[in-house]
């Protein structure tokens, strides 16, 4: 797929500063990446992610070849963390600067807390994306943009507890110099570690501007992050694995629609503004095949369906909430996973206690169906992964001064005790 020094020279890239990039010209891909981007074109006029083309054979045989690529570049092996993207300047962008992976995302796996623990002792990172460009990607229409280790504090120490580490970078004008624009062509690449900043840039707006359409394979040690199924079922896993892969992936960064609405469209496509009920298909889509995938991709799922599902009121669209939790808090530009990591874990809590709906008069099936995942999910790892619906009545209550909760809460707290009696 590409020489073994190239694959040499990566590893050295990766390594001293975080990224790195193959041309197209040093890659044989055995499929032509310009079927997949029509294919990824098809499948959003039919109102379905990008993602889902990891549905085809085509997008596998990609995943082999990089495989190769990855295995003497990283030594990883393909974590099925697959996510491709659509991306037009006249109406979304790339997501905004962030890192992959923060302590919050591994420790649950049972890695140390430490940024070290995620590193090889050679310092090859534990997790590298493998980001193919199926068209060209360029400054005009969103390609990514990288901060070298070099100048970004956080890469190998970690990020504070408080504040924004992209303002421990950018402390002077010079800073901004080191910002590396990776621009490739069809058929290129780029590679980044699960602790670079990158971003999408916001391309120009203009219909002459082709869009930027990628297809990403995460890659890890598998102490680090396990692959999501049994590699056994590689190269070519069954249709119904695949549909639970995608519809799992989508799940799976649609938290991400509240921080960053233009990075969620163009990754979620028409299903960006999905409802309550397009949620409740992609979850038991998944949930048909969980007992296939890892127990760790299982907790995770269960917990970004319960908090983005159970905080969407009757009617409302996941993209009109997100606009809507924007206004509340600003509209901060800064992506999720660059706040500090204090403010980070307030925000995962608040998820996890996201059992309490928006609205009182909240659509029961989606109550039904993301109560009863808690549920389920609970009894399947045999530990408390949602707070208790009583507990929190009870604080609410005596933080207020009240001695009875209000009515949604109890509405919450009845359908849970009711769940857990059938």
């Amino acid at each position: 797929v590409a020489p073994v020094q190239a694959c040499h020279e990566v590893k050295s890239r990766i390594i001293s500063e975080g990224f790195a990039s193959l041309p197209a010209q040093s890659l044989q891909w055995s499929v032509d990446v310009a079927v997949l981007a029509e294919a990824v074109l098809t499948l959003e006029r039919h109102g379905w992610p990008a993602t889902f083309l990891a549905i085809y054979d085509e997008a596998w045989a990609m995943a082999l070849d990089a495989t190769e690529v990855m295995k003497e570049a990283t030594g990883n092996s393909l974590c099925m963390d697959i996510v491709a993207f659509h991306v037009h300047p006249l109406h979304n962008k790339g997501f905004s600067p962030h890192r992959d992976r923060q302590p919050e995302d591994w420790v649950p796996k049972g890695v140390p807390a430490e940024t070290s623990a995620t590193f090889k002792s050679d310092g090859m990172a534990k997790y590298v994306t493998l980001w193919a460009a199926l068209t060209d990607a360029t400054p005009e229409n969103s390609c990514l943009h990288f901060l070298p280790k070099s100048i970004d504090p956080g890469y190998s120490a970690g990020d504070p507890d408080e504040g924004d580490p992209m303002m421990r970078i950018f402390q002077d004008k010079s800073a901004y110099q080191h910002i590396r624009s990776a621009p490739v062509a069809a058929g290129g690449c780029t590679f980044h570690t699960h602790r670079t900043i990158h971003w999408g840039s916001r391309g120009v707006a203009a219909a002459s501007i082709q869009p930027r359409i990628a297809l990403s394979f995460g890659f890890s040690d598998e102490e680090f992050e396990p692959p999501y199924f049994s590699p056994k079922a590689l190269p070519f896993p069954e249709l119904k694995l695949r549909a639970a892969l995608v519809a799992a992936q989508v799940l799976n960064y649609a938290t991400l629609a509240a921080g960053d609405q233009e990075g969620w469209s163009a990754l979620a496509g028409a299903m960006a503004s999905c409802d309550g009920a397009q949620l409740r298909l992609l979850h038991r889509t998944f949930q048909a095949q969980a007992k296939r995938f890892h127990r760790t991709y299982q907790k995770e799922i269960t917990t970004k369906f319960v908090s983005v599902s159970m905080n969407l009121a009757p009617g409302r669209t996941l993209q009109a909430a997100a606009a809507d939790d924007a206004g509340e808090q600003g509209k901060q530009a800064a992506a999720p996973a660059l706040v500090g990591r204090k403010e980070k874990r307030k925000s995962k809590r608040a998820k996890r206690e996201a059992v309490i709906p928006a609205a009182p008069g909240a659509d029961s099936d989606d109550d039904d169906d993301a109560l009863q995942a808690m549920l389920d999910a609970e009894t399947t790892h045999g530990e408390v992964l949602f707070h208790d619906d009583f507990d929190m009545l009870n604080s609410r209550a005596d933080s207020q001064g009240n001695t009875r909760a209000p009515k949604a809460l109890r509405k919450t707290a009845r359908a849970k005790k009711k769940l857990r009696h059938r």
